[in-house]
């Protein structure tokens, strides 16, 4: 597992120059993927349109990409602004956010992508230099071969977020594998190819775990 040092918080208007540097060529092109397919039901209204910061939510997943990110799309089978950037569809509504990571994965494999970073739209603090991080786990250790997922710490179980996390473009066969078995779970992937935990800080690590489902979500400060 990858350890990180103290970094500082986001803000979604700066862009960080240095960290695309960080991204090694063997994981380009790197296609990031927004997770906005969400139907919102225990929140009560759209949650990824409601600002934080002054950003709405989706906009902030879209910008903490944009940073590293070679290209960057939206995953969803619904209606979105046509402001909130290039769409995707997710062939397979209703089945949850796996069936999300496989569009992306799909159009990853269509564009020719090394890697794709998948990042779920009610993570609002999740910022560039947690994604660059994550991404930078797919690289191999001196003694091994490169793992196939990254995914960051979080708080809780699992004790990994599979919705913020590279994914090597080969994982793209995996996942419809696990769909077409009957499988729904987001982590079954990461666990299906062995894949890395990337150990953040404290700090870190709770904004990865600071997703919105309900309103009163919106008051928890990572």
């Amino acid at each position: 597992m990858s350890t990180r040092s103290p970094r500082g918080s986001f803000d979604p208007g700066t862009v960080v120059t240095d960290l695309a540097d960080s991204i090694p060529a063997s994981l380009r092109p790197l296609l990031g993927a927004v997770l906005a397919g969400g139907q919102s039901r225990r929140f009560g209204r759209d949650k990824i349109a409601v600002e934080v910061e002054g950003v709405p939510m989706v906009l902030r997943a879209v910008r903490a990409l944009e940073a590293l990110c070679d290209d960057v799309v939206l995953v969803s089978s619904r209606d979105v602004p046509d402001s909130w950037g290039t769409v995707i569809p997710d062939d397979r509504p209703g089945l949850g956010p796996l069936a999300g990571i496989e569009a992306a994965l799909r159009h990853g494999v269509e564009r020719n992508a090394a890697a794709v970073f998948i990042l779920a739209a009610d993570l609002p603090h999740v910022g560039p230099e947690i994604v660059a991080a994550v991404t930078a786990g797919l690289t191999p250790a001196s003694d091994s071969a490169p793992p196939l997922a990254a995914a960051a710490s979080r708080h809780g179980q699992p004790d990994f977020e599979p919705l913020c996390a590279a994914y090597d473009i080969q994982c793209a066969e995996v996942v419809t594998r696990l769909l077409d078995g009957g499988e729904r779970a987001a982590r079954a992937l990461v666990e299906a190819v062995d894949g890395r935990k990337i150990v953040l800080t404290p700090e870190e690590a709770r904004a990865v775990s600071a997703n919105v489902n309900v309103p009163a979500d919106l008051d928890r400060i990572p």
